[in-house]
């Protein structure tokens, strides 16, 4: 088991190698994202974003192979996409020919200030070693009034007591595969998930309005019977106690003032 004690550049770095390395075809098999319930939920939501804020630019931060791009092309007027991977940038460039393509640092986001009306997030939180920075640079490129939309990463209220049966099935090898996975699915494997409330919290203080947290369970269509039985339970569980902790993931929208 990796160290906890590692920093934002070496996840950074973890990242990077790992998608430089992946092929877009074995990335778009993760059924967590790429189904159909969670097509549906990422338009209705950038719909209703694009109607508050406008649908004049769109930028995907951490867009991997485009899966939310993919959507926004359709509802958005200029639509934008970064990453970390330059490899992977390039090979889905083709998917995109309509859509600017760069390879950037999350953190340093290199678009002047107020440029967009939206900005999306997709299971990007977790790849991060904190989050301030983030929010901080998406608050200055969105236009006044523009939203962001982040989704499908680990809650901690969830996350804190799943860690303990994730360490004990993996005490002896990488559940993602090898120490690098490891390290560049950070919010996953090493800390105890990400708090949304204090997500909440930050970003209020950086000068967020609106902000609104959903929690959800996983939805991946192809459970086996005993994943499908035990997620049945934790959302049978969520809906009649209501607690936090019965939900895997959450989403954040929020805007910025006029």
């Amino acid at each position: 088991m990796i160290e906890k004690n590692i920093t934002s550049d070496e996840i950074k770095r973890a990242n990077r190698q790992i998608y430089n390395n992946i092929s877009p075809e074995a990335y778009d098999t993760n059924e967590s994202i790429f189904n159909e319930h969670r097509k549906r939920i990422c338009t209705e939501t950038l719909q209703s974003l694009a109607a508050a804020s406008g649908k004049g630019r769109f930028l995907d931060i951490g867009t991997g192979t485009g899966n939310i791009l993919r959507i926004a092309e359709k509802i958005f007027d200029r639509t934008c996409g970064s990453d970390i991977s330059d490899n992977l940038i390039a090979r889905t460039r083709d998917r995109h020919p309509n859509c600017l393509l760069i390879c950037s640092d999350a953190e340093k986001i290199p678009f002047k200030d107020g440029t967009f009306n939206c900005v999306s997030c997709y299971a990007l939180l977790h790849h991060l070693f904190s989050h301030e920075k983030i929010f901080s640079e998406i608050f200055r490129i969105l236009k006044p009034g523009g939203s962001v939309y982040t989704d499908h990463d680990p809650n901690y209220f969830f996350n804190r007591f799943y860690r303990i049966f994730y360490r004990i099935k993996y005490r002896n090898r990488p559940g993602f595969g090898s120490e690098l996975e490891e390290m560049a699915e950070y919010h996953n494997t090493i800390s105890p998930g990400i708090n949304p409330e204090k997500l909440k919290d930050d970003m209020a203080g950086i000068g967020y309005t609106d902000i609104v947290i959903k929690y959800r369970l996983t939805d991946r269509p192809n459970w086996n019977l005993p994943m499908g039985t035990a997620v049945g339970i934790l959302g049978l569980a969520g809906k009649i106690i209501g607690s936090k902790s019965f939900f895997t993931h959450f989403s954040i929208t929020a805007r910025k003032p006029e």
